[in-house]
Protein backbone atom coordinates (compact mmCIF):
# COMPACT_ATOMS: atom_id res chain seq x y z
CA UNK A 1 0.00 0.00 0.00
CA UNK A 2 2.45 2.33 -1.04
CA UNK A 3 0.00 4.92 -2.71
CA UNK A 4 -3.47 6.15 -1.71
CA UNK A 5 -5.63 8.44 -3.65
CA UNK A 6 -7.71 10.92 -2.11
CA UNK A 7 -10.83 9.19 -1.94
CA UNK A 8 -9.01 5.58 -0.55
CA UNK A 9 -7.72 8.22 2.07
CA UNK A 10 -11.35 10.30 3.14
CA UNK A 11 -12.68 6.25 3.02
CA UNK A 12 -9.87 5.61 6.19
CA UNK A 13 -10.59 8.88 7.60
CA UNK A 14 -14.41 8.23 7.62
CA UNK A 15 -13.97 4.30 9.12
CA UNK A 16 -11.57 5.99 11.62
CA UNK A 17 -14.56 8.33 12.82
CA UNK A 18 -16.83 5.40 12.91
CA UNK A 19 -14.68 3.44 14.97
CA UNK A 20 -14.67 6.15 17.63
CA UNK A 21 -18.44 6.85 17.85
CA UNK A 22 -18.52 2.46 18.24
CA UNK A 23 -16.75 3.00 21.83
CA UNK A 24 -18.97 6.02 22.93
CA UNK A 25 -22.30 4.14 21.94
CA UNK A 26 -20.35 0.73 23.46
CA UNK A 27 -19.98 2.71 26.89
CA UNK A 28 -23.50 4.02 26.94
CA UNK A 29 -24.39 0.37 26.43
CA UNK A 30 -22.56 -0.66 28.76
CA UNK A 31 -24.72 1.04 31.70
CA UNK A 32 -28.08 -0.32 30.12
CA UNK A 33 -26.99 -4.00 31.64
CA UNK A 34 -25.44 -5.63 34.86
CA UNK A 35 -25.02 -8.64 32.79
CA UNK A 36 -20.85 -9.33 33.28
CA UNK A 37 -21.01 -11.46 29.95
CA UNK A 38 -22.06 -8.55 28.20
CA UNK A 39 -20.31 -5.80 29.13
CA UNK A 40 -17.42 -8.09 28.55
CA UNK A 41 -18.01 -8.33 25.34
CA UNK A 42 -18.42 -4.75 25.06
CA UNK A 43 -14.71 -4.24 26.35
CA UNK A 44 -13.43 -6.80 23.50
CA UNK A 45 -15.33 -4.79 20.84
CA UNK A 46 -14.04 -1.20 21.89
CA UNK A 47 -10.45 -2.50 22.90
CA UNK A 48 -10.98 -4.22 18.94
CA UNK A 49 -12.05 -0.91 17.82
CA UNK A 50 -9.16 1.18 19.18
CA UNK A 51 -6.54 -1.54 17.93
CA UNK A 52 -8.23 -1.24 14.40
CA UNK A 53 -8.43 3.11 14.43
CA UNK A 54 -4.54 2.77 15.83
CA UNK A 55 -3.58 0.32 13.33
CA UNK A 56 -5.19 2.68 9.85
CA UNK A 57 -4.06 5.68 11.90
CA UNK A 58 -0.53 4.54 10.91
CA UNK A 59 -1.15 3.86 7.50
CA UNK A 60 -1.86 7.11 7.24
Amino acid sequence: MDSLNQIEIQNIRHVVGCLSNVCCKINYYKTLTNDTEITDLYDQICTQSTTLKEELTNIL
